[in-house]
C-alpha cells in the first residue's frame, strides 16, 4: 500500500501522479510507525487516533479488574496504556493546549481507576507524583531527556567524513 501526502499550500490537493502505470491521488492524512500525519502538520489525527486507541485498551484492561491485583491491574494498564501514551510523545511539543487536553482526560481516568480516586475529584494530589507528570510536562520531561541524551554522547555515533577528520 503506498499513500502519497502534500505537504503545502492548501488547495494543492487537485493533482495526481502516475507511477508505473498507477495513478496516486494525495491523501487527507497517512500513517507510518505508529504516527498519523496531515497535510497541514496540525498533530490532529494523532492526536485523535491516539485518543481512541488508549480508550479502547483502557476499557479493556479495566473489564480484568475484578479479576487481578491492584499491582497486577497496574502493570496490564501501564504495558496497554501508558506505554501507547509515551509512544513518539515528542511530537506532541507544542500542540494547542485544546488537544493536550484530550490526552490528558486518557492519563486522567487512568489515574483515576489506579489510585482509587473518584472522577469527581480534584486529580492535582494523584498527578503530584511524578509517575502522573500531566502530558504537557511529561512531553517536555521527553524531549529533554532526548536532548541529554544526545549531548553526552548516549545515542548512536555518526560516521566522520575523512576530510573532515584531517
Amino acid at each position: 500500500k503506498m499513500e502519497v501526502l502534500w505537504l503545502g499550500k492548501p488547495g494543492g490537493l487537485e493533482w495526481s501522479l502516475a507511477l508505473d502505470g498507477c495513478w496516486l491521488e494525495p491523501a487527507a492524512a497517512v500513517r507510518s510507525l505508529g504516527v498519523t500525519l496531515d497535510s497541514a502538520l496540525s498533530k490532529e489525527p494523532q492526536v485523535m487516533q491516539a485518543a481512541k486507541l488508549v480508550f479502547y485498551h483502557f476499557r479493556q484492561a479495566r473489564l480484568l479488574a475484578p479479576y487481578l491485583s491492584p499491582a497486577d491491574l497496574a502493570t496490564v494498564v501501564h504495558t496497554t496504556v501508558t506505554l501507547r501514551l509515551d509512544y513518539c510523545n515528542a511530537i506532541y511539543a507544542g500542540i494547542p493546549l485544546r488537544l493536550i487536553r484530550k490526552l490528558q482526560r486518557v492519563k486522567n481516568a487512568v489515574a483515576w481507576v489506579l489510585t482509587g480516586t473518584w472522577w469527581w475529584e480534584h486529580m492535582t494530589l494523584v498527578l503530584h507524583d511524578p509517575h502522573w507528570l500531566q502530558i504537557g510536562d511529561r512531553t517536555r520531561f521527553r524531549v529533554l531527556v532526548l536532548i541529554q541524551w544526545a549531548s553526552v554522547h548516549w545515542g548512536p555515533t555518526l560516521p566522520v567524513h575523512p576530510t573532515e577528520a584531517t
